[in-house]
């Protein structure tokens, strides 16, 4: 067998022992599975056109992931997603880096639940309210800025604030031992 098949061989197990779970990474990311799977494919189609220069024994696993990380990054940036989002995602993202195992598919499939439930549940939160929440949460704005943008008083943001998080504590009860369990996971 000649080299080049060789790593031929080599890549198309990268892939198949790898594809679902680098998925499952990106949509730590984005929204929907198309995009993760679209971010994936571009990933593993990139390491396809340098396979010949490339070393698929020592670190290709951490490659792999930080290059998905990136993709996704790059794509919610087109998006003209929220800088301190971003910069939020990226800051977490580094965090998890740090405790990627390659035999942890539990921890990835549970880390995709978490952020999925609590995206369904955010979009359940009624319009003004889930912009308050937004603003507030993800964004990261103070009331009184929120109230300024939205020209209502500070009392209705922090209205708003507490009807989102008491309905959110309510809809996400359940994960709340799975979240503390993660989190305190991560902060090892």
């Amino acid at each position: 067998m000649n080299l080049h098949s060789d790593k031929e061989v080599q890549y198309k197990r990268l892939f198949d022992d790898n594809y679902r779970r680098l998925i499952l990474h990106a949509l730590r990311f984005v929204e929907n599975e198309v995009e993760a799977e679209d971010i994936v494919a571009d990933v593993f189609f990139e390491l396809w056109k340098n396979l010949d220069a490339l070393d698929l024994d020592g670190g290709i696993i951490s490659y792999l992931y930080r290059a998905v990380s990136s993709k996704a990054l790059n794509v919610l940036r087109h998006k003209n997603v929220a800088a301190v989002r971003i910069e939020l995602l990226e800051a977490i993202n580094e965090r998890r880096m740090d405790f990627i195992a390659e035999d942890d598919l539990q921890r990835d499939v549970e880390s995709a639940e978490i952020g999925l439930k609590m995206r369904e549940a955010i979009n359940e939160l009624p319009d003004r309210c889930r912009e308050v929440f937004v603003l507030s949460y993800i964004n990261g704005l103070k009331n009184k800025e929120i109230a300024d943008a939205m020209n209502v008083s500070v009392r209705t943001v922090e209205a708003q604030v507490y009807k989102a998080l008491h309905f959110l504590r309510d809809k996400l009860r359940y994960l709340l031992a799975l979240i503390v369990i993660f989190l305190g996971y991560l902060s090892k």
